[in-house]
């Protein structure tokens, strides 16, 4: 059995940036990470790009890290191995084949994985998922020959996939189970924004429809809606969720909700063992609620945070001198935990359309929304509020105030008595800074 000090389960952003914190304060700890996949740290938000589908730039552009950057680290890479079993009393993990390693802090950051298909002809092939860089690959091959697509849901992914699809020259319908594109992140007059800059580029939608059966010998063929519609296809793009793949850490007794539940320092309800990225619903101490934010962004810096809390109780960083916020352990001062505090923000783009989403964007029963310009102008903002404060945003084409409204969530303003500023869409919002 292998020991390390620390232990990384999950080798993409969290992970990764979790290892390379710690290593930067820690020269002497050792560092293990475990990974499902066969490859260093790559851009995952790349693989929807055209640069990576439609080969416009060197693959070689994704690579985040080098085999020789773990080398010189001195972090051990265990790749293209699954965990299987979590032992939190021994403080061990498993993987498929029997290997066990010790650990005396953990980092679950194992992301999310496709949500697969369980209708009828689902196993064919030319059905592709797009999370991993094998998925990518595989969508890139399929669209050099491909014809005819069927897109499946309304997300980022999704709207940056067509368009791709359609650079490449082939036809594509557009299936999802919504009224309109990116329901319910976006209200009804930013989705037919982006509905209308699809059909102009020949997307044929099929809104509040899903598919029944997929048609075809060995390779798709088509598809047949549970509305009656027949839709020819040779490859299928299929998006209809994530899963989480922690069903070994709830076994050990690891707190399961939707993902890994952690509070505001990305600890799990079991001693030693953090969480950080997409899989963790952590509580937000801006918005004050349970909260999963799967994005490049996030993940990034709640590696960070979860490695400085990680080593928070280690020799020889937990001898602070004079820090009045460290609390005494014994003879030593060690030091404060750090809370993860971010508003989390991301983009996409398409088709010349840039979209954007902040902060918490539900609109949940005790919540009101306030919209800022229009379908006619091509340009929507909502604004989604809770108690006299912003508390998420979701626009087309007007991100140029995604870094004011960002700050105005994060700073908690009060704006119960500006809704007249904020629905006037030449306001300038940066007033309330």
């Amino acid at each position: 059995m292998k020991e390390f000090k620390y232990l990384i389960v999950g080798g993409g952003i969290a992970g990764t940036t979790a290892a390379e914190t710690i290593r930067a304060k820690d020269s002497d700890g050792s560092i293990a990470i475990i990974t499902d996949e066969p490859y260093p740290l790559y851009s995952r938000v790349m693989l929807s790009k055209p640069s990576f589908l439609l080969e416009k730039t060197p693959k070689a552009n994704i690579w985040l890290k080098t085999d020789d950057w773990y080398k010189k680290n001195r972090i051990e890479l265990v790749s293209g191995k699954s965990v299987v079993a979590l032992d939190v009393v021994a403080k061990t993990v498993t993987v498929g084949g029997g290997e066990i390693f010790g650990y005396e802090k953990l980092l679950l950051a194992v992301g999310a994985r496709a949500r697969r298909w369980d209708i009828p002809g689902a196993d064919k092939k030319g059905i592709y998922y797009l999370r991993t860089l094998d998925e990518a690959k595989e969508i890139a091959a399929a669209m050099k020959t491909a014809k005819r697509a069927v897109v499946i849901g309304s997300s980022c992914v999704a709207f940056e996939a067509i368009e791709n699809l359609r650079s490449a020259g082939i036809e594509v319908a557009e299936v999802m189970l919504e009224k309109y594109f990116w329901e319910p992140m976006l209200d009804e007059e930013g989705g037919r924004i982006v509905e209308k800059v699809l059909t102009e580029a020949g997307v044929k939608i099929f809104r509040q429809s899903e598919v029944k059966e997929v048609l075809g010998g060995e390779n798709v063929d088509g598809v047949i809606t549970k509305n009656g519609e027949k839709i020819g296809c040779d490859m299928i793009l299929c998006g209809i969720g994530v899963i989480y793949p922690v069903e070994w850490a709830k076994a050990a007794g690891v707190k399961v909700n939707r993902g890994v539940v952690v509070n505001e320092y990305l600890e799990t309800n079991t001693p030693d063992v953090w969480a950080a990225g997409d899989v963790a619903e952590y509580s937000d101490v801006v918005l004050e609620e349970q909260c999963m934010a799967g994005n490049w962004m996030n993940a990034r810096e709640q590696g960070r945070i979860a490695a400085l809390n990680m080593m928070a109780s280690f020799d020889p960083f937990d001898l602070v001198q004079g820090r009045p916020e460290s609390g005494r352990t014994g003879d030593k001062l060690r030091i404060k935990k750090e809370k993860f505090r971010l508003v989390s923000f991301y983009t996409s783009h398409g088709f010349g359309l840039n979209v954007a989403f902040g902060g918490d964007i539900r609109l949940l029963p005790e919540r009101t929304a306030i919209s800022r310009g229009s379908a006619e102008s091509a340009r929507h903002t909502r604004l989604i509020l809770h108690g006299g404060r912003i508390v998420g945003v979701a626009m087309v084409d007007r991100i140029f105030e995604l870094g004011t409204i960002v700050k105005l969530i994060e700073n908690r303003t009060d704006v119960s008595a500006k809704h007249k500023e904020l629905s006037d869409p030449n306001f300038d919002l940066k007033a309330f800074l």
